[in-house]
């Protein structure tokens, strides 16, 4: 059986990408693989604020948790075979190495997670994984409008998705 592996981040560019890639699963009868990566927040001159507000690094790692347990919702509502990887790091990174390791057909991301301004100062993870993928890349825009947390800029853990 193929695999598509599917970079989340629960954003509204994820979740189209993660309905394109069901619906290309269903059509193929390819297994997912959803994968989030998280990682410590940091402030000024690269301070973790995990220093500082302790219990931050354990919101990352829930909103990770979360995150990839609504994307497997969404493929056992649609009958997809799918199984969750929750990675520490830079995301596009994360998502090349797993796609080295699994070897799946395609990776399928979001056009944008986080927004301009993060992506700017985190990387676009879209274009991380083009010029990384060891395969094919589908990048899918976002439908619709952003949610709330989106339009305010928010850092997904920090605004506890559900």
């Amino acid at each position: 059986m193929s695999t598509i592996l599917v970079g989340t981040d629960g954003s509204a560019a994820a979740r189209a990408a993660t309905a394109v890639a069901l619906d290309l699963a269903k059509a193929s009868g390819d297994e997912i693989v959803f994968v989030t990566a998280w990682r410590e927040l940091r402030g000024d001159f690269g301070l973790p604020l995990d220093a500082i507000y302790p219990g931050l690094v354990e919101l990352e790692r829930e909103w990770a948790r979360a995150t990839l347990a609504a994307a497997a919702a969404e493929a056992k509502a649609a009958c997809v075979s799918a199984t969750t990887l929750s990675r520490h790091g830079a995301a596009a990174d994360q998502i090349c190495a797993v796609a080295r390791r699994r070897q799946p057909r395609l990776i399928v991301v979001g056009s944008r997670g986080w927004g301009p301004v993060d992506g700017v100062l985190f990387g676009n993870v879209s274009s991380g994984v083009l010029r990384h993928a060891p395969c094919p890349v589908l990048v899918v825009p976002a439908t619709g409008e952003p949610d709330e947390a989106e339009r305010a800029g928010a850092v997904p853990a920090l605004v506890g998705k559900e």
